[in-house]
């Protein structure tokens, strides 16, 4: 979600002023998942990772009003006033979705964790692209452009058929990617990655084992569709 990392942006763009990114601005959805089916051993984990999610996300509003009431800058850095600012009017949007984190779902880790990842990977520098995550809705083809075109999104990606398996003896996530271009009208990747329970460190840590699925899980997605788009928006 856009509250997780905008003060990050801002820092970004305030560091990096000048320098250009090299790729191509572009508008990414991400949707929701709406069902997993996992094991039932891991059912205990699931209260771990909801409510390690809205721990985070009243975490980010500190954060954020810290940053916009924050008396420490200088008069005379417009740069860092304007990132102020922008703080300011995201700290009011991102309370205004209190009601919606409260429902979050431990599946929807998936959209909520790839909407980070592909941020950091492509708001790196300016121009930045706009990337967001949305609930859950049709995913045939007319509704996908019919939302695409609406809100004027280059690409939509959605999940599907996320469930648990048992491999070597070792429970495994198993989930496919789908990743939808505006501009060829047409699901341009598809794709059934796994997360193993493994924490990697640093983005990829985690604490249990349901949310080192998830997490991996969104590593190996984000690989697939964050390569394909690459590939579109470089710039040449």
């Amino acid at each position: 979600m856009k509250k997780f990392f905008t003060l990050s942006l801002v820092l970004i763009s305030v560091t990096s002023y000048s320098q250009q990114g090299k790729f191509n601005p572009f508008k990414l959805i991400v949707l929701k998942p709406d069902t997993a089916i996992i094991d039932e051993r891991l059912y205990g984990d699931i209260d771990s990772v909801q409510s390690s999610y809205i721990n985070r996300y009243y975490h980010s509003i500190q954060r954020m009003e810290q940053v916009a009431n924050s008396k420490n800058f200088p008069e005379d850095d417009s740069i860092l006033k304007e990132g102020q600012e922008e703080i300011r009017l995201e700290l009011v949007k991102a309370k205004a979705d209190e009601p919606e984190v409260k429902k979050f779902k431990y599946y929807q880790t998936l959209s909520a964790y790839s909407t980070e990842v592909y941020n950091f990977y492509f708001n790196e520098y300016e121009p930045f692209s706009t990337i967001i995550q949305l609930p859950n809705q049709d995913i045939g083809i007319a509704s996908l452009k019919r939302l695409a075109d609406t809100s004027k999104a280059d690409y939509i990606v959605y999940f599907s058929n996320v469930h648990t398996e048992v491999k070597y003896e070792q429970l495994f996530l198993k989930l496919t990617t789908s990743l939808y271009s505006r501009a060829d009208n047409k699901i341009i990747l598809t794709k059934e990655t796994e997360g193993d329970s493994n924490s990697e460190g640093g983005m990829w840590t985690c604490a249990t084992y349901l949310s080192c699925l998830l997490i991996n899980g969104v590593k190996t997605s984000t690989n697939e569709v964050a390569s394909e788009i690459a590939k579109r928006q470089i710039r040449h």
